[in-house]
């Protein structure tokens, strides 16, 4: 009918998704018979063949995009429970330009490292920026997008949340509840996340000129055990906080029931602050005050700069930033902090 069919055009015409023409161009077993009949009749009469099989024979490429999920906070359950949206938003995109995600669980082995040479790029997620795929892959060329990784190279992008403006939000927002004995619970400092964080915690404090003292500031690792360990020892000092800024709400909410375990009231007694807005944080006890992180724009915009990579190789994508909010809850909103 027209070489200017898209596969949208099919989608349309056999009543599916995007993704399941994808599916059925590309020989997946996952659709049944009569869709696939229907998917292959409708690019029939349309006239429709898949751009990318035309452009991969002189080109090389595969036509697939990897998806990297590593495990650089040491808790790979804590990854892929962050991260599932991400990476649901990334595999939407590539399927509507009709790439093919290919996601390896890397997890601190080796496993899956041979197969990086079968991608036209890569998305790297929870990933430290010396590890040995990641060398890899920007001494091979390879285009590659970081989501909180921050490697050089020119064939490399990095997307992730404002994370110092999070803090910012948060620290103000506890400072105009009359908090003047802020604590940081830091996340793991081998992470962007975690670095990007406590820095903007130090700076802002210090810009508000808040006694910080060094017992103030404690180290967990993203994990609800670390958040219940540092919680504990920070409201055993002799002078504790009235308010925890933690640095993810699995942290947070361990520390919720830290203050609990204390004979106090969150948001009453201690004010609690977490980072990420995780689906359970408005379910807790209290619902919990957090930095809402738009994890679907996260995965969007790398399934973008990584398709930008491969359609151009003079791209240079700009470094991106994505805007957070606050969202008060109760863990923070009703606080009635305690006067020393």
């Amino acid at each position: 009918m027209s070489e200017r069919a898209t596969i949208r055009d099919v989608a349309a015409r056999a009543s599916v998704s995007v993704a399941t023409v994808s599916r059925v161009m590309n020989e997946k077993d996952d659709v049944s018979a009569a869709t696939r009949e229907r998917v292959r009749a409708a690019a029939t009469a349309l006239g429709y063949a898949p751009a990318r099989a035309a452009r991969a024979l002189p080109s090389g490429r595969t036509g697939v995009v990897g998806i990297v999920l590593g495990d650089s906070s040491g808790h790979r359950d804590l990854s892929v429970m962050f991260f599932g949206k991400v990476i649901a938003a990334i595999s939407r995109r590539l399927a509507e330009a009709e790439r093919d995600p290919l996601l390896l669980n890397v997890f601190g082995s080796e496993h899956h490292r041979s197969a990086a040479h079968r991608f036209d790029a890569a998305i790297l997620i929870g990933l430290e920026d010396d590890d040995a795929l990641v060398r890899e892959l920007l001494a091979a060329q390879v285009p590659c997008v970081g989501i909180d990784i921050k490697c050089e190279g020119s064939r490399f992008a990095y997307v992730g949340s404002d994370h110092a403006e999070g803090v910012r939000l948060s620290v103000r927002h506890l400072y105009a509840l009359g908090h003047r004995r802020i604590a940081h619970i830091a996340g793991a400092l081998n992470a962007v996340a975690g670095i990007d964080r406590l820095q903007a915690f130090r700076d802002e404090t210090s810009t508000l000129a808040l006694d910080a003292p060094v017992d103030y500031i404690r180290h967990g690792d993203f994990s609800s055990g670390s958040g219940y360990r540092e919680a504990c020892a920070l409201l055993a000092l002799p002078s504790p906080p009235t308010a925890l800024l933690v640095a993810s709400d699995h942290m947070a909410l361990a520390a919720l029931q830290a203050v609990w375990d204390f004979g106090l009231e969150p948001g009453r007694d201690v004010g609690v602050v977490g980072f990420d807005d995780l689906e359970v944080a408005a379910l807790s006890h209290p619902p919990l005050t957090t930095i809402r992180q738009d994890r679907e724009a996260l995965g969007t915009l790398a399934a973008v700069r990584a398709i930008d990579l491969i359609d151009d190789p003079d791209a240079r994508p700009p470094t991106t930033l994505l805007p957070v909010e606050l969202v008060v809850r109760a863990s923070s909103a009703a606080m009635r902090p305690r006067v020393a």
